[in-house]
């Protein structure tokens, strides 16, 4: 204890016996740098190692961890080079053997008479063995009371780190930090909730006595994560509300009354409910930054004409930004004929779009009031008057920067992200409290949901017969093959050959094209314009497609090997098609080798609920940084889990604005903490 006893909470982790600079550079990769980065570094689950199964009462079927000595070893090699170590391992009750395909070089380490502790699904192999067990040696010294006989800690571990060098630092470091910074929680908050006080909670999320304590320690950390975070988002927003006045728009004028007067359909009820969000954020001086969620169909845009007729019955100017430049085109061509009516012009800004200097020239001296455009909006050149709203189309196609370009080019003009599916890192902004949120959740009267299936190679020719019947009625089928990919390069050679396969073979005759993102602007936009005008039946193309244009006669989507995609790309391809009064499909061709791909398939036929997805992509993949650019992975938050934790987020919220109620800049001594903690999570909004 003496060698440890000037340990303290930001000391390097080099501090601690056994960690010299190589372990030192490993710990690095977790993430571990100083004795608090280890003493947060949390377990990923917990083994109950107190009563051990008698190996005498193992059976086949579920995981169960075994104490024992080792009275066997060997090497088997295997056809194809491979080879597999297998043990015996004895207790006072019986054997039981171990094995682990394609580690043969593991028997090494398991010389008879090692004590070990396995845990592992019991099968059999020549008798009962657990298949690739997670295993630990024994030394017999006291690091064994660590190690067994316990709740054991399992971590997430880097290359040459061992489960017991872990525990065994983290011991150290809890019996060292004897004296902790003061805790973040207040302690009549900590007292509500249930939570125990940091020391203690740090040990027993580390070595609790019970699976359940641990849990709840690791929730107490959660919370805590998640409040700061929560402060620092709420007070993050009260500052720019105060700081950075908006524009208050006009919710009732003329424009707006005569677009409403003129629609020639009826609005349903969500779209609505969105309208009213809208331009009840608009009548605000609160700057607007919402999302309007809603799959293909559902009517976005008409919700967003709404929007654009305030602003103008203001005299503030909209930009209206896409990804593609022919979905900007299209975009130009639905507001003009809606708002050219009222006597508002509509200019198109594209790299390809003629006129574009004069365009530019009109948007700067305010005269054009709405433009739909690319990425040319963001240019340096391109300058408004007068911007009060920024709308963003299928926003999860533009990066973090690129939306805060457009919005620098007004002075604060409000924000109305658009999206068929929202991401999972937009998901986790929207439930951090980043943006405010509008859900269309029902489609106009008519319109079917996309019905999607799977289709096993058996019954291939039998979905060519259908686009063949398909084209035959008029109908088109987009039909989309992954880029595969070598090392760096991309390999487009795979998706032409099938291709020329098809169209050579079972889809002989119809009217066919490829489309890819290494084809030149005006090749693309060329297929694209056949392909809507009804001059192909089917159209191949890469992912190029996702985002594409409105093709109403477009009622089959075929996907080869899906699983390869993400499920909010497979969720944005399937919105390609379902565009009428139709009944359209979704056909997903291709096996998954893994379990997450088999998820993704069966969330995709199970739904067409684009938040369920979304969710569900969360889970899958993770969130993203929460501050950063990223859109998917790792989350910034190191304890916290969205999907998971979704619980403690609406506590954290509710608990978060009561604080600031009674303290709104922290600054009582009880929230000293807090206040760091909000901080550091503050520039979320910046």
């Amino acid at each position: 204890m003496d060698a440890i006893s000037t340990v303290s909470w930001d000391s390097a982790v080099q501090t601690l016996p056994g960690i010299g600079p190589a372990r030192a550079a490993l710990l690095l990769q977790l993430g571990i740098g100083t004795v608090r980065d280890l003493l947060f570094h949390f377990p990923r689950a917990y083994e109950d190692r107190r009563t051990p199964a008698p190996i005498g009462t193992l059976a086949p079927g579920g995981a169960r961890t075994v104490h024992g000595e080792v009275v066997m070893r060997r090497c088997i090699h295997l056809r194809g080079g491979k080879s597999m170590a297998a043990i015996t391992v004895r207790d006072g009750t019986g054997e039981v053997a171990a094995t682990w395909f394609g580690r043969g070089f593991l028997a090494r380490q398991f010389p008879p008479g090692t004590r070990v502790v396995l845990t592992g699904a019991v099968g059999v192999y020549k008798g009962l063995a657990l298949r690739n067990p997670e295993y630990e040696i024994l030394a017999g010294g006291a690091d064994d009371r660590l190690n067994t006989g316990r709740v054991v800690p399992i971590y997430r571990l880097a290359e040459k780190l061992t489960q017991r060098m872990l525990r065994r630092w983290i011991s150290d470091a809890l019996d060292a930090c004897a004296n902790l910074p003061g805790d973040p929680l207040p302690a009549l908050l900590r007292e509500r909730l249930g939570f125990a006080a940091l020391p203690d909670a740090l040990r027993a999320a580390h070595f609790p006595r019970e699976i359940a304590e641990g849990e709840r320690a690791r929730d107490r950390f959660a919370y805590e994560e998640l409040l700061g975070l929560q402060l620092g988002v709420l007070q993050a927003r009260t500052r720019r509300e105060a700081e950075r006045k908006g524009y208050a728009h006009v919710a009732g004028g003329p424009l707006l009354a005569a677009l409403r007067a003129s629609l020639p359909f009826a609005l349903t009820a969500a779209q609505r409910r969105a309208i009213g969000d809208i331009l009840a954020d608009m009548a605000s001086a609160r700057p607007m930054v919402r999302l309007l969620e809603g799959d293909v169909g559902c009517g976005k845009t008409a919700v967003a004409l709404h929007a654009i007729a305030a602003a103008c019955d203001g005299g503030f100017q909209t930009a209206f930004m896409a990804p593609t430049e022919i979905l900007a085109e299209q975009h130009a061509l639905t507001l003009r004929a809606l708002l050219s009516p009222l006597g508002i012009a509509v200019e198109l800004l594209a790299a390809g779009a003629p006129g574009a200097a004069a365009a530019r020239a009109r948007l700067a001296r305010g005269e054009a009031l709405v433009v739909a455009g690319t990425h040319a909006l963001i240019q340096e050149r391109t300058a408004f008057r007068r911007l009060g709203l920024a709308i963003i189309d299928e926003q999860h196609r533009f990066g973090v920067i690129q939306r805060g370009m457009l919005a620098a080019k007004g002075s604060i003009p409000d924000i109305l992200h658009m999206t068929a599916t929202p991401i999972p890192r937009t998901l986790a902004l929207t439930a951090c409290g980043g943006m405010d949120i509008s859900v269309i959740d029902e489609l106009p009267p008519g319109r079917l949901p996309v019905k999607t299936s799977r289709v096993p190679p058996a019954k291939l020719p039998g979905l060519y017969e259908y686009i063949r019947a398909q084209a035959a009625r008029g109908f088109q089928t987009y039909y989309v093959c992954p880029l595969i990919e070598e090392s760096e390069k991309i390999d487009l050679s795979a998706v032409t050959r099938r291709f020329e396969e098809l169209r050579a073979g079972p889809l002989a005759g119809l009217r066919a094209a490829l489309i890819h993102g290494r084809m030149r602007a005006e090749e693309k936009d060329a297929v694209m314009r056949g392909f809507t005008a009804g001059a192909l039946d089917v159209l191949f193309g890469t992912t190029v497609i996702e985002v594409g244009i409105d093709a109403p006669r477009a009622t089959t989507m075929v996907i080869e090997d899906a699983a390869r995609f993400g499920l909010t790309q497979l969720h944005q391809l399937r919105g390609r098609v379902g565009r009428s009064r139709e009944q359209s499909w979704c056909f997903l061709l291709g096996k998954s080798g893994t379990p997450e791909g088999r998820r993704r398939l069966e969330v995709l036929c199970a739904t067409t609920d684009g938040f369920r997805i979304a969710e569900e992509d969360l889970a899958l993949r993770g969130p993203g940084e929460i501050r950063g650019c990223r859109q998917a992975g790792l989350s910034d938050l190191r304890i916290a889990d969205l999907p998971r934790d979704a619980r403690l987020l609406a506590e954290a919220r509710r608990d978060a604005a009561e604080i600031l109620a009674a303290d709104a800049r922290l600054e009582a001594p009880s929230h000293a903490r807090l206040a760091e903690a909000a901080r550091a999570h503050a520039a979320i909004l910046a």
